[in-house]
């Protein structure tokens, strides 16, 4: 009687010790799939290694389905349209202050997003300075990861640029598929209010708005669009 307890209790025992390696042999598969699952993801999003130090806000927003985006803005460069330190003057003698910056939409999701960007024309009093006013612009030059370190992160006849479009209305529109990213230029002027400026994309719900300050004259934030859900 003995003897088949002991027996009884050995295989009870080696029965619990399988099912536990059983349990944690698969907890292991699962957590390396999904390890390897987010590298595979997130391999082409990661593409240089000094992106980071040129990151000012890093922020992801869930979205009304709890689909995740995160939105990167970068700090801005510039404080000059030429690196010899010519500022840009309008056709009426204006002299502007002008950064160059760019933002990074990187799609979490299974789902395709649709940005759709509409910078109006004209100008906006978003400084403390009742004179003082900003401009957007979203120039189609292709941004590329080797120009971080280049003068105005790479963008070139910025003069030409601005004469042509300096009182037109800028769009953007782009299909980011599933985890995949989109990387964009802004370049924001200033009048009347130089100083150290900062930018950068937002989202509240599906609106998307872009922030600029500039120390210490204040700041304000200018409708530009949406973000949809392409299903």
């Amino acid at each position: 009687m003995r003897n088949k307890l002991t027996i009884s209790i050995l295989i009870i025992t080696w029965l619990c010790s399988c099912g536990q390696r059983s349990n944690s042999k698969r907890e292991e598969v699962a957590v390396k799939s999904e390890v390897e699952a987010t590298t595979k993801n997130n391999s082409r999003l990661s593409q240089n290694p000094d992106l980071e130090k040129f990151i000012y806000t890093d922020t992801t927003y869930t979205l009304s389905k709890g689909e995740k985006i995160t939105i990167q803005n970068s700090f801005p460069k510039g404080g000059m349209i030429e690196p010899n330190g010519t500022q840009y003057v309008d056709s009426t003698g204006k002299s502007h202050g002008f950064a160059s910056f760019w933002t990074r939409i990187i799609n979490h999701t299974d789902i395709a997003l649709g940005l759709n960007m509409n910078v109006p024309a004209g100008s906006f009093p978003i400084f403390t300075s009742p004179d003082s006013y900003l401009k957007l612009f979203l120039p189609k030059q292709k941004f590329s990861f080797d120009k971080l370190s280049n003068f105005n992160y790479g963008l070139t006849d910025i003069k030409s640029y601005l004469d042509a479009n300096f009182d037109k209305a800028a769009m953007l529109q782009k299909t980011i598929n599933p985890n995949e990213d989109y990387i964009f230029y802004v370049m924001a002027l200033s009048y009347e209010a130089s100083g150290i400026p900062r930018g950068g994309l937002t989202l509240k719900e599906q609106d998307l708005y872009y922030k600029v300050s500039v120390a210490p004259h204040g700041s304000g934030a200018v409708p530009v669009g949406k973000i949809t859900i392409k299903y």
